[in-house]
């Protein structure tokens, strides 16, 4: 009898084979683990956007409801805005800082407000939305 003929008789595999195999599938699974995680991070960055957005739109319509000479009165910058209680005393919402800065003079102005936030690898996110308010009424949005 050949050796040939009794390895193909036997039909195992071999010890490298093995090996290959366990080294395919872990990185296939290692990379399964790392698109889930980054996929994990986009969810997490959207869902602060919509919330950061959120909360700048709250602020936008409370100063748009004001008088025109609240608005004037308004601080020329305010590095923490206080948020709306709803806001506030939600879960989720406390990782964000808002800014405010009015500029403009005569009978226009312009409310700039800026929220940062950090995500949780730690990096830092800022977004930004001013609207422009006008003695006569002119309410425009400017992105």
């Amino acid at each position: 009898m050949s050796f040939s003929h009794d390895r193909e008789r036997l039909g195992g595999f071999t010890l490298f084979e093995v090996i290959i195999a366990m080294t395919i599938f872990t990185m296939v699974i290692a990379g399964g683990f790392a698109c889930f995680n980054i996929g994990l991070g986009l969810v997490e960055n959207s869902r602060h956007s919509t919330r950061s957005c959120q909360i700048m739109q709250s602020e936008i319509e409370r100063v748009r409801s004001l008088a025109w000479a609240e608005i004037v009165a308004l601080d020329v910058e305010v590095l923490d805005v206080t948020m709306a209680s709803g806001f506030i005393n939600e879960s989720g919402y406390d990782v964000y800082t808002m800014k405010r800065v009015v500029s403009g003079s005569g009978d226009s102005r312009v409310v700039t407000l800026e929220i940062e936030w950090s995500d949780n690898s730690g990096r830092p996110h800022t977004r930004t939305y001013a609207a422009q308010y006008t003695k006569g009424g002119l309410y425009d949005y400017i992105q």
